[in-house]
């Protein structure tokens, strides 16, 4: 199937709802979000509480997560008099970025600027000059992504003046730590790799009693508010940097010629591990080699994942990048089935929402 001939879209029966607060803040715990278990090998759906998850993976399984902590990556602006905002989106050198252009309501805003055009980031509170941005290209025509040059590096004025990217459907600002996962470490990821918020140390006991093994990686993640508009071979991909450690890389080698699975914790450690697979000694299979490397690679059908068995992943909008992921792992009238049992029963969606499990 090629990326072109992909319908994204799971034609179910009503809208999916999204979490307008995190589970925190709507009487739960963390790890109490519901979890949805696809089985591919026996096409069954279960269901449960995500601090359940140890029962459904097993002894030798290879658990990898994401470390990358989230920036507050909203900042304001000023553009020839007019307010605004702008999403930091990828980090490419000391002074030069990737953003999103938002109207000063935080939607999206799709009029262009152009090159050469100036405008100013300020103080959210009393409105100084933090930095100057230059406008150098359109990063692609669909998009609203802009490439700039700044006076100074984007990202460390987003540590003092800048706030969380969010959303509409969260209905009220949130700090920054509402947007870390037990494992961030290292700050550069615009959006959380929010398939790891529900882990918690109660979570982790259990899977270390199951005989769950872990290793982790690094991939700061862009912005994923853009919709598919056409196909997906015109989709506007943002490069990413990660960096997977040799420990890892060895740990991940070694369970795949035992025969053990490879869970991944998020879309980004599938994009990471995927980008660093190369053909194993020998030619028979491939292998995970470590180090550091920008990516835009896109695992769908038409590249389908070599090194990763299984996902632990959020509940996935239609016309996105991230289902046609999904629909490597599994076919889409499994998910579509699965997806209209989690509507029907209350599943909800985002980084706040609930998660799956695809084995």
């Amino acid at each position: 199937m090629t990326q072109s001939a992909l319908d994204l879209n799971l034609h179910l029966s009503r809208p999916p709802a999204p979490a307008p607060l995190p589970p925190e803040a709507r009487g739960l715990r963390r790890d109490e979000v519901r979890l949805l278990v696809m089985d591919r090998a026996t096409g069954a759906c279960r269901h449960a509480r995500f601090v359940d998850l140890p029962h459904f993976l097993s002894a030798g399984d290879l658990m990898v997560v994401n470390t990358s902590a989230t920036i507050p990556g909203r900042l304001r602006a000023v553009y020839r008099g007019e307010p605004l905002y702008l999403h930091l989106a990828i980090r490419l050198t000391e002074d030069t970025c990737i953003l999103e252009r938002r109207r000063a309501d935080g939607g999206p805003d799709p009029r262009p600027f152009e090159p050469g055009d100036t405008l100013r980031v300020v103080h959210p509170e009393d409105g100084r000059v933090l930095a100057r941005i230059q406008v150098e290209a359109h990063f692609h025509p669909d998009s609203r992504l802009w490439r700039v040059r700044a006076d100074r590096d984007l990202f460390r004025v987003a540590e003092a003046a800048g706030v969380p990217i969010q959303y509409g459907y969260v209905t009220r600002p949130l700090e920054t730590g509402a947007f870390q996962t037990l494992f961030s470490r290292t700050p550069g990821s615009a959006e959380m790799p929010s398939a790891a918020r529900p882990f918690t140390h109660r979570v982790l006991r259990g899977l270390a009693a199951r005989g769950v093994r872990f290793c982790s990686l690094l991939l700061h993640t862009g912005v994923s508010s853009h919709e598919v508009a056409s196909d997906l071979a015109r989709h506007p991909v943002l490069p990413e940097w990660y960096h997977i450690p040799p420990a890892t890389a060895a740990a991940v080698n070694r369970a795949m010629a035992e025969g053990r699975r490879v869970i991944a914790v998020g879309t980004t450690v599938v994009r990471a591990l995927e980008s660093a697979a190369v053909p194993a000694r020998g030619g028979e299979g491939v292998r995970v080699r470590s180090g550091s490397n920008w990516t835009t690679h896109l695992v769908t059908p038409a590249t389908p994942p070599r090194v990763v068995h299984g996902l632990i992943t959020g509940m996935h909008d239609n016309h996105t990048s991230h289902l046609a992921l999904l629909y490597a792992f599994a076919r889409p009238e499994f998910l579509r089935r699965a997806y209209e049992e989690a509507v029907q029963l209350g599943y909800l969606w985002h980084e706040f929402g609930d998660i799956s499990l695809l084995v």
